[in-house]
């Protein structure tokens, strides 16, 4: 089978910019979800990490984008032109940040002006999940709001404000910080000590049962590397609630690891690739050890209130997709002690099965062209639920909590 190339032609600088950045998405790119796990996977990471997603990077964008909305209400920028006036704020903070010698977690940092989705669109959500952002629609339902707001404040203005019920509500929360001198224009990612207690605080206020509020209250900063947060060094003072969703969420994690690879196995045995062939089952000889030295924890795992956490209100699993993750279960964890998938046939169909059903003609197991494409590590990433993202944004507000620590110490010695 003839290798994927892309070849360097004449390209612009932003051109090859935008390729730069294709390329880096593809080797992300085994982190897809080809056996339609998503509801399920995204369904524990909102549990953790509620207001985060997978394009997120860094904490202080929590505090920019309101920073910058804040000064066109101040300014009292006319709605039909924040959106332009916001792209460009926003590209001048990627060069700021460029400026300041940030290179890890820039939003932007090689498309530059080019850029398809900015972090206002991108934390949104998570503005309004953490309770900074006050109002209650979309992004664009509250840029179009302005006009009208700012004609409601002038009314307030030229009255006695005191006890006022109205309905009037302001955009943001009354205790984020001032933006610092500068900004846009200016900006780094360190987080000033009240910056960061104004991120734990909402998150508190916000998402209190959350993992994430856990660890800005509870935890400290560690260097260790910890690649799933059930692996975290202080997981045994972990509130039990927690402990317990950790527990569920590995055990589905590392159960369906096995499906992943097994997936990417018959893949390289459909294409004949004797390298990929070889990889993929060495890799599920080494889940299977690993695996099955938690034989306890999957015998006395209670499957039933896994779902019942997997499926709790707002979130839906289709019916299909819990079948299939019943029937693999079932398959794995039978007889007392974890089966070999590679060696299984009844799991081999179910895998097959699955990805027929989610994909249809354009199966890799049906159609050629479509198995041609395949990259060769298809969705081979274990479920970490967000982790990742959530552990940058944590360590970021915990290394702010203790900045100015030491001035304080000195000041006080």
């Amino acid at each position: 089978m003839p290798s994927s190339s892309i070849a360097w032609l004449d390209f612009s600088e932003a051109e090859r910019r935008q390729m730069v950045e294709i390329i880096a998405l593809f080797k992300e790119s085994d982190t897809r979800d080809e056996l339609g796990l998503a509801p399920i996977r995204d369904g524990f990471a909102d549990l953790f990490f509620p207001g985060t997603s997978t394009l997120q990077t860094r904490a202080r964008y929590f505090l920019f984008i309101p920073w910058l909305y804040r000064g066109y209400e101040k300014n009292g920028v006319q709605a039909i032109k924040i959106e332009a006036r916001l792209r460009q704020d926003e590209i001048a903070l990627i060069a700021a940040l460029g400026r300041s010698g940030e290179t890890d977690g820039v939003i932007g940092q090689i498309s530059g002006a080019s850029l398809q989705r900015f972090p206002s669109s991108i934390y949104w959500i998570g503005l309004q999940t953490w309770g900074i952002a006050r109002f209650p629609g979309t992004q664009q339902q509250y840029q179009r709001s302005l006009d009208h707001w700012h004609e409601h404040r002038c009314i307030r203005s030229e009255v006695d404000e005191i006890n006022q019920d109205d309905g009037f509500q302001p955009n943001w929360d009354a205790g984020l910080p001032d933006k610092p001198a500068g900004f846009p224009t200016q900006a780094s990612f360190a987080l000033t000590r009240p910056e960061a207690c104004f991120l734990r605080d909402r998150l508190q206020l916000s998402c209190t049962e959350s993992l994430l509020a856990y660890l800005v209250e509870h935890t400290q900063l560690t260097n260790e590397a910890i690649l799933f947060p059930w692996l975290h060094p202080t997981l045994e003072t972990f509130p039990p609630r927690l402990q317990d969703w950790l527990m569920h969420a590995r055990n589905f994690s590392e159960a369906l690891h096995g499906a992943a690879l097994l997936y990417n196995l018959e893949l390289s045995e459909k294409s004949k690739n004797e390298e990929r062939v070889l990889t993929y089952q060495e890799k599920m000889q080494q889940w299977h050890v690993e695996i099955s030295v938690r034989q306890a924890a999957w015998a006395g795992w209670d499957r039933a209130k896994f779902w019942q956490l997997a499926g709790r209100p707002g979130i839906h699993v289709p019916v299909w997709t819990r079948t299939f993750v019943d029937e693999w279960l079932d398959c794995l964890i039978a007889h007392g002690q974890i089966t070999r998938p590679e060696i299984n046939p009844e799991m081999r169909a179910l895998v097959e099965k699955r990805e027929r059903h989610l994909k249809g003609a354009r199966s890799r197991f049906e159609n050629a062209r479509y198995l041609e494409l395949w990259s060769g590590a298809a969705g081979t990433g274990q479920l970490e639920y967000r982790w990742r993202v959530a552990r940058r944004i944590t360590d970021d507000i915990l290394s702010g909590l203790t900045s100015g620590e030491e001035e304080t110490h000195a000041l006080a010695g």
